[in-house]
């Protein structure tokens, strides 16, 4: 058999013999620890995602911060009914320059219009008691461990109203939050999709869903937690110090707690930092292990059933997963440790202002609704202060995310672009291998010094031992993998200055082990061209053989596939791979052993079928099988890593030592 496209196939120099290395730099530089002007470095870049939807940004900033105006009226009403409804006092201040003209010395007219105040205020922002209550946009979490815990960083946002306004407020940050999301999601899946083809030989699949799914989930943070969140508190903080140096310039105590508590939270979270992102990052390397556990494990569903491994298998993802629910545990440990470290102080410091206020009341320096106002404010200006000081803590986790995401922008290349020219290659009728030498990177070279042509008309085999590079050299065709010297001139042009995508969409490809999406049987032929009618469905898929056994389906075209079209013979497959390739009527078909799973019936059939194609177009076969060799206009044998000879069957026969002895190797029967 020839080698798996999944193999020794290289893009852009990555193949299974280095994809391990890039893969292995990819992991390397994230089990680093990252310095603090790093993580900031991280943040500052992921910027970029957010600014692609500045028109919801500016509108999620300006309701977040008009609400500011809320929380600084929403302690007065409680004050006013103390001291000027329940003891007594008269009106002062901006109070009494508001409400005397409306209610005079009436104190039920008073309560009265502070109730209807507090009322319409319930329903339009929720402001109930002497603080707003806000509306988080999180969901429930689906468990204690880091995928779980993303279901809740997917959709969060707050609004800090509630009420109407706050529903508004709720529905701008879903449609902002899930826009931010999907921009990055976007951005790593298709750059997974545009990397090199090696990659995937070792890349865990579930390692790249969770990076796709959960660790995108991050970017949130950064608009939140690290710009949103210490703004707001910051001109909060300000607002608040303008209505108490106004109201209480007598009282400057408050302010000053408040202050002190800032540099015990910044200090305390520098302090934990470092640990913060160190266990965030584990915890995501354990998600990702679980993931990884159950994808690798379906995708074997077969295998494992077969050797009986049902409860070894079980243990192993169960222990991944409890893997991921410890790594969680050990953060939130971390968390109550920083808890522990903090309280004591700022309890100590709350204390203080508490006891300061009750004795200015006894003292009768200042009312008991005072002491209430005072107390909102001081809780105020302790949050905000508590918000700045924590933003960098709260944002250690969510870096560890980042890092991931651009792990996966930075490392892997995309082939479409730098390396790509702009001349369109038009029909294509000749390809020429000139002097050509093949290699992953810094390695050996897998074939040097290949030269031969193909032309339209003609219907080519390539052959050779296992290894020798067969898939390899016909990968280099669309330009899955770049020369390491030598060129590939496509119709008298360098294939490196002919624009990619037309390139490719003049090739078909029918690959060694092909992969079957879970749709209709029409929607996997006509995949690569979505505008093919129905009726070029049916002809392809009559000239590669598969209309017989598909029409004979309860729903044929419309018959719905299995995962990987398990409900199909490894023969009928490689029919509908023939037909999908054929759909796209390309002036290059490239087929990877194609007759293998076939009975030799088949196999005559679908070689006659190639014959006719080729009169149009380009066909090359990689063969090992001597009928099908025999059937083809001319044979490039490969061997000693280049052309070892090129004819007909029978004249490789006659004149080819190796090629004899491979066919012999083989043992394919020759029929002279």
């Amino acid at each position: 058999m020839s080698e798996r496209f999944t193999g020794p196939v290289s893009v852009d120099g990555i193949s299974p013999g280095n994809a391990e290395p890039r893969l292995a730099r990819l992991y390397a530089a994230e089990e680093r620890p990252l310095s603090p002007r790093e993580a900031f470095h991280l943040l500052s870049r992921s910027w970029r995602f957010i600014s692609e939807h500045r028109r919801l940004v500016a509108i999620k900033c300006a309701l977040a911060f008009t609400s500011l105006i809320f929380f600084l009226l929403s302690p007065w009403p409680v004050k006013i009914i103390i001291d000027n409804v329940i003891d007594r006092h008269p009106l002062t201040g901006v109070p009494a320059a508001i409400l005397t003209p409306l209610v005079g010395q009436n104190r039920a007219l008073l309560l009265a219009v502070l109730t209807a105040f507090l009322v319409v205020s319930a329903i339009l922002i929720g402001l109930v008691g002497n603080q707003p209550t806000g509306v988080s946009t999180a969901v429930a979490s689906g468990g204690l461990d880091q995928a779980g815990l993303t279901e809740n960083e997917a959709n969060n946002g707050w609004s800090l109203w509630s009420g109407v306004f706050g529903l508004l407020e709720t529905y701008v940050t879903l449609d902002l939050t899930q826009r931010i999301n999907q921009s990055v999601r976007v951005a790593i899946y298709e750059r997974f999709l545009r990397s090199p083809l090696g990659l995937f030989g070792d890349q865990k699949i579930g390692d790249a869903v969770f990076r796709v799914m959960y660790d995108s989930a991050a970017i949130g943070a950064v608009l939140y937690r690290g710009v949103l969140a210490p703004a707001l508190s910051a001109v909060m903080f300000f607002l608040a110090l303008v209505v108490l140096a106004a109201q209480f310039s007598n009282e400057p105590l408050i302010p000053i707690i408040a202050a002190a508590m800032l540099p015990i939270v910044a200090i305390g979270s520098s302090l934990f930092g470092r640990m913060l992102r160190q266990q965030g990052q584990r915890m995501r390397e354990r998600g990702s292990d679980v993931m990884a556990a159950f994808e690798e494990r379906l995708a074997q569903v077969q295998l494992v059933k077969a050797y009986g491994q049902e409860e070894r298998e079980r243990r192993a993802v169960d222990e991944a997963s409890w893997g991921s629910f410890r790594a969680t545990l050990r953060m939130l440990v971390i968390i109550l440790v920083i808890t522990a470290v903090l309280a004591p102080p700022l309890v100590l410091l709350s204390g203080v202002a508490f006891y300061h206020l009750m004795m200015q009341v006894v003292r009768r320096q200042i009312t008991l609704g005072d002491m209430v106002l005072l107390v909102s404010y001081g809780i105020i200006l302790g949050r905000t202060l508590g918000t700045i000081g924590s933003t960098w803590a709260e944002l250690q986790g969510p870096v560890s995310g980042l890092r991931r995401v651009h792990s996966v922008l930075d490392m892997l290349t995309e082939i479409d672009t730098a390396k790509t020219g702009a001349i369109e290659p038009g029909p294509i009728r000749e390809i020429e291998f000139r002097d050509l030498s093949l290699a992953y990177d810094s390695s050996d070279a897998v074939l040097e010094h290949v030269s031969f042509t193909l032309r339209t008309g003609e219907l080519v085999a390539l052959a050779g031992p296992s290894g020798i590079g067969k898939t390899t050299l016909i990968c280099s065709v669309p330009r899955f993998l770049e020369p390491r010297a030598g060129e590939i001139v496509v119709n008298g042009v360098d294939s490196r200055q002919i624009a990619l995508e037309p390139l490719r969409a003049r090739i078909g490809f029918v690959f060694q082990q092909e992969a079957l999406f879970s749709r209709s049987l029409a929607d996997n032929i006509r995949y690569g061209a979505p505008q093919a009618s129905d009726d070029e469905v049916r002809e392809a898929a009559r000239m590669a053989g598969a209309a017989e056994f598909i029409e004979r389906l309860p729903e044929g075209y419309a018959t719905m596939l299995g995962r990987r079209g398990a409900r199909l013979s490894l023969g009928q497959k490689q029919r509908i791979a023939i037909a999908r390739a054929l759909v796209r009527k390309p002036d290059v078909l490239i087929l990877d052993e194609p007759t293998a799973p076939l009975d030799p019936a088949s196999e005559a059939e679908l070689m006659a079928t190639l014959r006719t194609l080729a009169a149009g177009r380009i066909v090359v076969v990689v063969a090992h099988r001597a009928a099908t060799l025999g059937a083809c206009d001319r044979v490039v044998f490969l061997a000693r890593g280049t052309v070892g000879a090129e004819g007909s069957h029978g004249e490789l026969l006659r004149s080819s030592e190796d090629y004899r002895q491979y066919l012999a190797m083989t043992e394919s029967v020759v029929e002279t």
